[in-house]
């Protein structure tokens, strides 16, 4: 299994999101637990319970005080920097993307392990059916779905939530490693059939240097002073450019978004962090470019 089964389970992670908008970003602060109980429909029991399992972990602290459950409580800085970081990947499209992957390809391996060849829409009942606490929309499911498919590590028999899902070869291995999807592509681009082809002279593009380009992208690009729209455009289209690198026959499409990132750069309005971005990934875009 991959690496997201050690994560916190659902309401856990809920949990962990309210207590992080309730305590205002801090932690130590203690916020009563009633109110999410009502809101997630969850009884006082099972609200204590979930805290219990958070205190385990060492990611809250409960305070009894010797009242009725559910208790107030209060994250650790553990808690709290685990907490900030789901906020984050909640509202990024690469680490949905990721998720959905991975999540696909573990919930495939435990029908197969069961004895199941399931339909695409079974999922949506599974466990891994929510990304930090939160269903999986229709959409995202069936475009990675399709993206496995396309990469060689599920069959699919349609292209809708009525398709049947079965694990190829290739996808049982990458499941079994349990490093995750982008992982497995970019240290096995020959067992997928990823190579993308000479772009210009004798430099290939593979899905390995794609990733390495666009993991560039997601860590320098808050220093470009970007308003909060461009910013989400540009990891958008990194994000693409991610997906679209680990497909053959994709030239086209590669040129159109290194063009586009390329152009996004030259605009930013933090010259100097978009020369030193564009110093690390620029002979990468000129490659695709050419």
């Amino acid at each position: 299994m991959t690496r997201r089964t050690a994560a916190p389970g659902r309401y856990e992670v809920r949990l962990l999101l309210w207590l992080l908008e309730q305590c205002g970003g801090r932690a130590r602060v203690p916020v009563p637990t009633g109110e999410f109980g009502r809101r997630q429909n969850k009884p006082a029991l099972g609200v204590a319970a979930v805290v219990e399992a958070l205190q385990e972990g060492g990611l809250v602290r409960a305070h009894e005080d010797g009242e009725r459950p559910p208790p107030d409580a209060e994250l650790t800085p553990e808690g709290l920097a685990l907490a900030r970081r789901l906020d984050a990947e909640l509202h990024d499209v690469g680490a949905l993307h990721r998720y959905t992957e991975d999540a696909l390809l573990d919930w495939a391996q435990e029908q197969e392990r069961a004895g199941h060849q399931p339909r695409l829409k079974e999922f949506f009942v599974a466990e891994q059916a929510f990304f930090h606490g939160s269903p999986l929309g229709q959409g995202d499911v069936e475009g990675s779905a399709r993206f496995l498919r396309q990469v060689g590590l599920l069959a699919l028999s349609g292209d809708t939530v009525a398709a049947r899902v079965t694990l190829t070869d290739a996808g049982r291995r990458c499941a079994a490693d349990g490093g995750g999807v982008s992982a497995y592509l970019a240290r096995e681009p020959a067992a997928v059939g990823l190579h993308i082809g000479s772009v210009a002279g004798d430099v290939n593009v593979t899905y390995g240097s794609v990733m390495n380009v666009v993991d560039t992208i997601r860590d320098q690009a808050p220093a470009l002073d970007l308003s909060p729209e461009r910013l989400a455009q540009l990891i958008r289209d990194s994000e693409e450019l991610r997906r679209t690198g680990a497909l053959p026959q994709q030239r086209g499409r590669l040129r159109t978004l290194a063009d586009r990132i390329g152009q996004q750069l030259a605009a930013a309005p933090d010259s100097v962090a978009a020369q030193g971005l564009l110093q690390t990934i620029g002979p990468f875009l000129t490659r695709l470019l050419g």
